[in-house]
């Protein structure tokens, strides 16, 4: 397993664990948080480390169990997806849910600056790379005008 694999299993494993604080050691202090849509609480995108505070305690909110089973890992240069089983129980409803998300993570300097969370593995792929994209078009051109 590479260590962009490992960082993104390790990012995982404080969801489950419940440790925010050991979440936020994995991400850049600007990172780039975007929602799947599966959940209509959430804004599409969060931002920075208190952006990432708001999507953890929004997203673990309304659940008494919550867990995130990792399937399977597909890698492009320095960008990591998994498919993921996301497994809880409504904390006041008791109801039990179980989907299946595509969740992803763009890596430098070994933390995550971008997380996608998408339908499958491959569209959270295809969101990093929106998102390269979107970075690069942003940036000033080192040309001399």
């Amino acid at each position: 397993m590479s260590e962009n694999s490992e960082l993104l299993r390790a990012g995982y494993d404080a969801w489950n664990q419940d440790d925010c604080e050991a979440w936020l050691e994995l991400l850049d202090p600007d990172v780039e948080i975007h929602t799947s849509g599966a959940f209509p609480d959430l804004s599409p995108v969060y931002r920075g480390h208190m952006g990432a505070v708001k999507f953890w305690q929004q997203l673990r909110e309304p659940w008494g169990v919550f867990r995130i089973e990792v399937e399977g890992f597909e890698e492009e240069g320095d960008c990591v997806a998994a498919s993921i089983k996301f497994r809880a129980t409504g904390v006041d409803s008791g109801v039990e849910v179980e989907l299946r998300f595509g969740s992803g993570i763009r890596v430098r300097d070994g933390i995550a600056t971008h997380i996608v969370n998408a339908r499958t593995a491959r569209e959270a792929l295809a969101g990093l790379r929106q998102t390269r994209r979107t970075e690069l078009a942003e940036e000033p051109s080192s040309r001399p005008g």
